[in-house]
């Protein structure tokens, strides 16, 4: 099913005379497929973010608390607030990678998909800025394809610059 998805997202490069064109697209896939592919592409999407949105009460506690358990030895030192505060800034610096990339997952290619508002929209605030890599759960690699395909659509009018209107329909 990917490699379908593959071919039926990338067809628009294909070179073909037209009688030959549709003969292909026939045989790649029919609309309810393309349908229910975006559906799927839409939920992995969701999900991937809705991941990053959960954290457990530990992480907020361990973010913003010393915590002390009976029986610990520590430093004097580690009463210091100054410190703590130093040691949390050298902290916030290393960040993870994504887990699980979702159009490495579908592959997909971010910048072929610049004609599906629908799935950038997702990775659009509702301000219209484009959402960090760290929300996103995109690779380094397919966050700057996603934002040059996001630029694109700007560019071409499919998407609105200024705020994120995924409910509107073209005709």
């Amino acid at each position: 099913m990917l490699s379908r998805f593959r071919a039926f997202s990338t067809l628009s490069n294909v070179s073909l005379s037209p009688a030959a064109s549709t003969k292909l697209l026939n045989k790649i896939a029919t609309p309810t497929e393309g349908k229910n592919i975006e559906q799927e592409t839409l939920s992995l999407l969701e999900n991937t973010i809705n991941k990053d949105k959960v954290k457990t009460n530990a992480e907020v506690a361990q973010r913003y608390q010393k915590i002390h358990q009976e029986g610990d030895l520590y430093h004097p030192q580690d009463l210091n607030d100054n410190r703590y505060r130093e040691s949390l800034r050298a902290s916030r610096g290393r960040s993870t990678g994504p887990k699980q990339d979702p159009f490495e997952v579908l592959g997909l290619d971010p910048l072929h998909e610049y004609k599906n508002y629908r799935l950038l929209s997702k990775f659009v605030s509702d301000m219209g800025k484009i959402l960090p890599r760290e929300q996103t759960g995109l690779t380094a690699k397919n966050q700057r394809k996603l934002a040059k395909a996001v630029k694109r659509a700007r560019a071409m009018g499919l998407m609105s610059s200024t705020n994120n209107h995924s409910e509107f329909k073209l005709n």
